[in-house]
């Protein structure tokens, strides 16, 4: 790594960044040991260089646009907050006007602008709010799981993002709790020149029940905005998460995230990903399957144009005996836009008796579009049944050729069978107001 790449972000701007970071750690009353993680993460983010095409994780994907220009970016711009929906953004408000009863994080930037629980929730003694608040209020409960499956020291991006960590919600629900109103997490940047790190926790208690749906939206500018996300979900015995994010950030955003799953004895994860915005987007999101019984299941999909970059790694980490992991992840691309999946099916020693599959489906409505899939597999144990497997394509000419001999027009055709492939993804987006904006927007795609 050359001392140039170093410089793309002199250490004054990180010492001014990590100086602002402990101010609003002050100001929000975080307990010791999270502004300690701050302080390590501060350490580590001066320490390391921003990862380089010798890394395989980043070898198809190049950062260095960004870098150039990120000393120039706020982490902490001010918003003004809201008290209530008719507050926010009319962007937002479009967004929440349909979809029935939710409880609601809303941020804005770098801030939490709304926080709105629901009485059945409150009732059932479950717990939706800010990390800001979460830190004040409920720090015992967050203490070794905030940060406790990312380490600041994965790669540079990580760092920074827990060093200026702004946002984020909490979400917890005890044991036998099934919570029946779903929580939407909303996360708006306004126009350029923005870098904003939330860092989501959940946790559900034994037997345990909960629904999520995570936006991510903003407004189109020429500068440069980025987004450095973090996820991290706990699932206790025989617990059940249904986690969709649906990312439609404008075209000026970067979008670096991690997410990370921990699934305990018998419990379940229908994971949901779905890739339409951003300039350049990538994402790792890591299962580990630690309890007998465990079972995963994750499906998304992207949809770039023009010369949209999309890159998702994920991990099925399969750590002991009868564990469960299925994996779907579609692509589809026009014009020069690029994807990249890397995935790898993990099987440490000792887990028999694993079922794990990976399957990565790609369609390419342009000659100059491109998709590479990497999936692997690392078998550890003699007793498993692991697949994985890839296709890229083109849209199937005897598929159009049929629809446009019952009078559609070739575009029509076209968008009919981009729905039909990416249908077993949207069916299971939970709300159905979401999935028809999930509809527009690859409706606009298509054009």
């Amino acid at each position: 790594m050359t001392t140039a790449n170093l410089e793309t972000l002199p250490a004054e701007t990180l010492t001014a960044w990590s100086e602002r970071a402990s101010s609003r750690a002050t100001e929000h009353r975080e307990p010791a040991w999270a502004v300690a993680l701050r302080r390590r993460s501060a350490a580590i983010a001066a320490a390391l260089p921003f990862p380089d095409r010798e890394s395989e994780l980043w070898r198809r994907t190049d950062f260095r646009t960004l870098e150039a220009g990120l000393a120039g970016l706020d982490p902490f711009a001010p918003v003004p907050p809201a008290r209530q929906l008719d507050d926010l953004p009319p962007g937002l408000i479009a967004r929440l006007a349909e979809g029935g009863p939710t409880a609601l994080v809303a941020q804005r930037g770098a801030d939490v602008v709304l926080e709105q629980t629901h009485p059945d929730l409150e009732r059932a003694g479950v717990i939706v709010c800010s990390m800001e608040r979460a830190l004040r209020e409920h720090g015992p409960l967050l203490e070794g799981r905030l940060g406790g499956m990312i380490d600041p020291d994965y790669d540079r991006w990580a760092a920074i993002g827990a060093a200026l960590r702004s946002g984020g919600a909490f979400v917890h629900v005890p044991d036998g709790v099934e919570a029946a109103i779903p929580v939407r997490l909303l996360h708006w940047i306004d126009g350029g020149g923005r870098l904003a790190a939330p860092h989501t926790v959940i946790s559900l208690g034994t037997r345990a029940r909960l629904t999520v749906i995570e936006e991510q939206v903003s407004e189109g500018a020429k500068n440069a905005s980025l987004h450095l996300g973090s996820t991290e979900a706990y699932l206790g015995e025989d617990s059940r998460l249904v986690f969709a994010t649906l990312q439609d950030w404008a075209r000026n955003v970067y979008h670096y995230s991690n997410q990370r799953v921990r699934i305990g004895r018998g419990a379940e994860v229908q994971w949901i990903h779905t890739v339409l915005g951003g300039r350049m987007v990538k994402t790792n999101s890591y299962f580990n399957l630690a309890g007998s019984g465990a079972q995963t299941f994750v499906h998304g999909f992207m949809f770039g144009d023009s010369r949209q970059h999309f890159h998702l790694h994920t991990l099925q980490r399969h750590l002991v005996d009868h564990t469960t992991s299925d994996l779907l992840i579609k692509g589809c691309l026009k014009d020069r836009a690029r994807s990249v999946y890397q995935g790898l099916i993990q099987v440490a020693e000792g887990a028999q008796r694993t079922d794990a599959y990976q399957a990565n489906r790609n369609l390419l409505l342009s000659d100059h579009a491109r998709a590479d899939s990497i999936p692997g597999l690392e078998i550890l144990a003699n007793d498993v049944r692991c697949t994985h497997g890839a296709t890229i394509g083109n849209v199937d000419e005897e598929q159009m050729y049929y629809l446009m001999s019952r009078g559609l027009h070739s575009s029509e055709a076209q968008r009919l069978i981009v729905e039909g492939f990416f249908t077993p993804v949207l069916d299971r987006i939970p709300l159905e107001s979401v999935r028809e904006q999930l509809r527009e927007a690859i409706q606009r795609k298509i054009g």
